[in-house]
């Protein structure tokens, strides 16, 4: 099972990773941008919208922005190349792209590409072009429902349903006129009634008599008089400072604090949103336990400090001495040493870290002992060394580890360690693993394969 899920996830893997730039030779080039933001290490490199290479480096030289990026040897780079910065998908995700000139001298290796930057022309008289065909569209469907080719136009029908009406009418104020004729009694009480109506109605409309409707309106409309006078008093005091809505609008010292505050808040999302995640995993074997497995997360709140958390388990865990001394009936004790070793045992990691250049200092738990570390980031290889004292005992003493990580292929890495208490440095073990590392574009290559 082990097995299968292992191979489960290279599979997956590689659908993941076949989005990159592939494999092959790459030749390295640089640009210079003056906005680098979105754009990180491994960052994919375009050219017609297929992906052709990867950002190595970035750094910062005096208010821009030095990119070092790799292409395939395949894609002919010409001299007169232009560079941009695109985004695409719901997240806003940042890309270059190489558009190959028309010169026929290939740029040479480490040589600079020009960067173009807000290019939105293209994309405008893109949306330009389907607007007008939604218009175009939009036209034909009117025309076809106010005047069908193949059937009788919808105003025609109205104008003949109109001119059935007007017959009906006639017919129907003909038999009205003789039911009036044959009904003058009913004509003559219908007429007092509303003779009566109209004097009733008189009495409403007449605003000098009390209870009135007329009276009625003319109170309510005093009464929105003087509201409408307390609210323009309102205003005058606002206006003037009066009140805590009128010191929020007037007062400087008040509306620089809200600015600070809303500054603030901008600042705390912008440094949420900076923060950058790594997961690792591992699987192996060593001389001294069997199988060892390992899960770290890294999390890097800003370039220069990170946090470390992590799992890790072994077939078989250290062993432990127990001595039993018995005796029988004040008699001569006997002495039992007997050797334990926990199988199973899950260690537990939690560090703070500062990386300084290509360096990196941490320190906290390590395989839940006390210690601290040292990495150096051999970045031109994608290599890591890193030497870690962890874990003392008064019988051993200190843990003592030695260790590489290094890139195989794309998100796939080996891990080689050598391990050895301090007061027996003869009595070393050694470890072979490998497994997966991905980062925050990865993740999101994950995320978007399974959602």
């Amino acid at each position: 099972m082990a097995l299968a899920a292992m191979g489960a996830i290279v599979v997956m893997s590689l659908k993941i990773t076949s989005n990159q730039s592939g494999f092959g030779d790459y030749v390295s080039y640089k640009t210079i941008v003056r906005d680098a933001s979105g754009i990180f290490p491994k960052t994919p490199i375009r050219v017609a919208g297929i992906n052709a290479g990867r950002i190595k480096n970035i750094e910062l030289i005096g208010n821009n922005a030095l990119i070092y990026f790799e292409v395939l040897e395949k894609v002919k780079v010409s001299a007169n190349s232009k560079l941009r910065i695109k985004s695409v998908g719901f997240l806003g995700d940042k890309f270059l792209e190489i558009h190959i000139g028309d010169s026929d001298r290939r740029l040479e290796p480490g040589g600079s590409i020009v960067a173009e930057e807000g290019a939105g022309l293209t994309k405008l008289m893109k949306n330009a072009s389907e607007i007008m065909k939604d218009v175009k569209d939009m036209v034909s469907s009117m025309k076809e429902t106010l005047a069908p080719s193949d059937d009788v136009a919808p105003i025609k029908k109205i104008l003949d349903n109109v001119n059935e009406i007007t017959v009906d009418a006639r017919d129907v104020m003909k038999s009205l006129r003789g039911a009036l004729a044959d009904n003058d009694k009913k004509l003559n009480k219908t007429i007092s009634n509303f003779e009566k109506f109209s004097k009733q109605l008189a009495h409403e409309t007449d605003g000098e008599v009390d209870g009135s409707s007329i009276s009625d309106l003319k109170m309510i409309l005093d009464n929105a008089k003087q509201m409408t006078s307390d609210m323009q008093d309102l205003v005058a005091d606002i206006r003037n400072g009066k009140g805590t809505i009128g010191r929020l609008l007037v007062e400087d010292d008040i509306i620089d604090d809200v600015q600070q505050t809303m500054a603030g808040i901008k600042k705390l999302v912008t440094k949420v949103d900076n923060i950058r995640t790594e997961l690792s995993i591992y699987s192996g074997a060593t001389t001294e336990s069997g199988s060892l497995s390992s899960l770290h997360l890294k999390i890097l709140p800003s370039p220069e400090r990170f946090y470390l958390v992590g799992v890790s388990t072994s077939e078989f865990g250290p062993e432990t001495e127990v001595v039993t001394t018995t005796s029988v009936d004040g008699g001569a004790s006997s002495t039992v040493t007997k050797i334990e070793k926990t199988k199973g045992q899950w260690k537990f990691d939690l560090q703070l870290g500062r990386t300084i250049h290509d360096w990196s200092f941490r320190g906290g738990i390590i395989e839940s002992g006390g210690g601290f570390g040292i990495d150096y980031n051999l970045q031109s290889w994608n290599q890591r060394f890193s030497f870690e004292v962890y874990d003392y005992q008064d019988n051993t003493g200190i843990n003592l580890r030695l260790s590489t990580i290094f890139q195989i292929k794309n998100v796939f890495y080996g891990r080689l360690s050598v391990k050895s208490r301090s007061k027996i440095l003869s009595d070393a073990t050694y470890a072979i693993s490998g497994g997966l590392r991905f980062n925050d574009e990865d993740m999101k290559a994950l995320l978007g394969f399974f959602f």
